[in-house]
């Protein structure tokens, strides 16, 4: 039994260490053991009912043979009362033949009991009278007395026997009792470790089982977060898309605002065209008018003139363009209503230069400091107040000096024709337009009769441009300047846009 436990041990290790090299076949091994187990189990409880079952019927035939040598002991102890009787009862006859004994003969060792053997001197003792009746009772008390001796010891001796047998009965019986309790605690052991086996192996059953569910859910789990990224993602790129499509129609309304803008910068310029050639009209009989003075003014006050108009024209003009480009949320009517003052101030200006130009005023030279473009970008709201009012005292000093006239430092040699003095004006004046075409000075304009036609700007060359006078190279100058200050400021309009 001991070695079926332990191949039975062995078989469980080999089987357990077979069911860890696939998931699949670990299920199918662990069926076929636990079947394997419970045959084995049902064969040993069939192989000790069938011992306990000899082991009754042994006891059965011992109890048999208990009943026997009982009713043997009984009739043994029976038949021992009955000779002691006769032995008490032959000890008394042979109590009463003492006196007799030495009338016995002499072979009394040879003499047996055998009345065949005897017969002779039985009949002799018959023939002889009463002398053969006397020896023959007396013999054959003696002879029943050995006999029941005989017995007596082999009954004893059978009753000796008897009772060693079933001392070794008993000892068997007990021997097989404490062999039946051992089989049957053996029997409790070995069904408690195969249920422990049994509730092991369901225990390992429910834990693969648990740890599938396990690996199901994590799996799942997997999917659903899969699942949901994708949501999230879509989600995301839904949103950037409607961002995207926002953004869109953000720029469609700046693009919308962009082009209102546009339009009433087209607005605003076609009034500076309208009115720069107003003031083209307006200015020819102002020309005319100042014609008789043009030589009082000398090369170098002209230039000075020149500069600060460009100074200022260029502070009302290209700033304040810029500042109205930049504003992509300011209305048109805003627009509009900041344009119109700034044309204004520009008229105003243009006009009250003529008008002292017109009445002969005399510029004295003045040193001024040159400054550099980062300086007018640094400080653009205090140079165009420094420029004005520099304008109005330099103004002041005309009307104060209108009737003494200050000779040039420069001399008298180097004065400005009147059609050099007129184009530079009219170019001024196409200044204002951010180099728009002006209207071709070809067409018939409405002069006063008895005034001479002037000609417009552009219509023909500087004089004396291809010379080599400094007026006119510091003209060129700043006419680059200027036109290449434009061109930037109509690249960064545009990159803004």
């Amino acid at each position: 039994m001991w070695v079926q436990d332990e191949d039975e041990d062995t078989a469980a290790a080999d089987s357990d260490e077979e069911c860890a090299f696939s998931s699949e076949d670990e299920e199918d091994l662990q069926w076929h053991i636990l079947e394997k187990q419970r045959d084995e189990a049902n064969q040993r409880l069939s192989e000790l009912e069938e011992a306990s079952n000899q082991l009754l019927k042994e006891i059965n035939v011992l109890e048999i043979q208990f009943q026997i040598e009982r009713s043997c002991r009984e009739s043994a102890e029976a038949l021992a009362l009955k000779v002691t009787k006769d032995n008490k009862v032959l000890k008394r006859k042979s109590q009463m033949l003492m006196p007799l004994i030495a009338e016995l003969p002499e072979n009394l060792p040879d003499v047996t009991f055998d009345p065949a053997v005897n017969g002779d001197e039985v009949d002799g003792d018959e023939v002889d009278g009463d002398k053969v009746d006397g020896a023959g009772g007396s013999s054959s008390e003696e002879m029943l007395l050995l006999e029941s001796q005989a017995k007596i010891t082999e009954l004893q001796a059978s009753v000796d026997g008897l009772l060693a047998e079933k001392l070794k009965l008993e000892q068997q019986v007990e021997d097989l009792t404490s062999e039946q309790t051992q089989l049957r605690e053996q029997m409790i052991l070995e069904q408690k470790a195969a249920q422990a086996s049994e509730t092991d192996l369901k225990m390992q059953v429910q834990l693969e089982q648990a740890l599938q569910q396990i690996s199901q859910l994590s799996t799942a789990l997997c999917d659903i977060q899969l699942y949901y990224q994708d949501r999230l993602k879509q989600s995301q790129s839904a949103v950037e898309e409607s961002s995207a499509l926002s953004e869109l129609q953000n720029l469609r309304e700046q693009l919308e605002k962009s082009e209102e803008e546009r339009k009433t910068l087209e607005t605003q310029l076609s009034d500076a065209n309208s009115l720069v050639t107003q003031l083209q009209e307006e200015g020819t009989p102002l020309y005319l008018k100042i014609r008789p003075y043009h030589n009082k003014i000398t090369v170098h006050d002209m230039e000075y003139i020149l500069e600060k108009s460009s100074d200022v024209l260029e502070i009302f003009s290209f700033k304040d363009f810029l500042k109205s480009r930049k504003k992509h949320g300011a209305k048109a009517a805003d627009d509009l209503n900041k344009a119109a003052p700034l044309l204004d101030m520009k008229a105003r200006a243009v006009d009250e230069m003529m008008e002292r130009i017109k009445k002969g005023i005399v510029l004295r030279p003045m040193k001024r400091i040159q400054e550099d473009d980062s300086s007018w970008k640094d400080q653009k709201s205090d140079n165009r107040k420094s420029a004005i009012l520099e304008l109005k005292g330099m103004l002041d000093n005309m009307k104060r000096q209108h009737l003494r006239r200050v000779p040039s430092r420069r001399g008298t040699g180097r004065n400005v024709g009147e059609a050099e003095l007129l184009m530079v004006l009219q170019r001024r004046r196409r200044a204002m337009g951010d180099n728009q075409e002006p209207p071709p000075s070809n067409q018939p304009q409405d002069v006063q009769p008895g005034l001479p036609c002037v000609p417009v700007a552009g219509d023909a060359p500087w004089a004396g441009e291809s010379g080599s006078a400094p007026v006119l190279r510091r003209l060129k100058q700043n006419r680059e300047k200027r036109d290449s200050r434009i061109r930037a400021s109509a690249l960064f309009i545009s990159h803004q846009a």
